[in-house]
């Protein structure tokens, strides 16, 4: 979660004290830099500059998003996902199970407690971005001060007209703080 060299200094001239409304709008609306960071989103390498995030309630959204059985996408990611966190002392009776806690009960409880862990980790965020993965797949991902977040993608491969008509956002998952080899110890922390 490093952010480019010039992140600083960009962010510092669209934010600068003399910046009125109108020299931000019109910065925003002919630099797709100054259009990114207006929305308070991290400069990266794969920054995907020019492009809008989607609204917490598009996010809210698709994270409730059912699937057959009535699991939230959220739930399901949840329940697919919580034992990354996990210590090994899980089992002891006062362990919550790591940050993400505990996925189990009746399938509206583990929905709930899925919302309860969106509203947490939406209400302190610290870093967004877009970025972009192969085949057109615009990414949003939020993170916590830990390193703890969550994603959303929209497929862009279809050609639309405007943002207004993009495909929906889809709950992609959570995500884990940043590490070394996370891949190979299955991203526990």
């Amino acid at each position: 979660m490093q952010e480019h060299p010039s992140a600083a200094t960009e962010r510092a001239k669209l934010f600068a004290p003399g910046a009125t409304p109108e020299s931000r709008r019109a910065s925003t609306e002919s630099d797709p830099l100054a259009l990114h960071l207006s929305f308070g989103l991290a400069y990266t390498v794969g920054s995907a500059l020019g492009s809008i995030p989607p609204s917490t309630d598009a996010c809210r959204a698709a994270f409730v998003a059912p699937n057959a059985v009535g699991l939230t996408a959220g739930a399901r990611a949840w329940s697919k996902h919580a034992h990354r966190s996990q210590t090994p002392e899980v089992a002891a009776p006062d362990d919550r199970g790591g940050w993400w806690g505990t996925a189990s009960g009746p399938v509206a409880v583990i929905n709930e407690k899925a919302l309860a862990l969106f509203w947490k980790v939406m209400q302190s965020v610290t870093w967004r971005n877009l970025h972009w993965l192969p085949h057109q797949i615009l990414v949003y991902e939020v993170r916590v001060a830990e390193g703890y977040g969550m994603r959303w993608s929209q497929d862009r491969s279809v050609v639309r007209d405007s943002e207004d008509q993009m495909p929906e956002w889809v709950f992609r998952g959570f995500v884990e703080p940043m590490m070394e080899g996370g891949h190979e110890v299955g991203w526990r922390h």
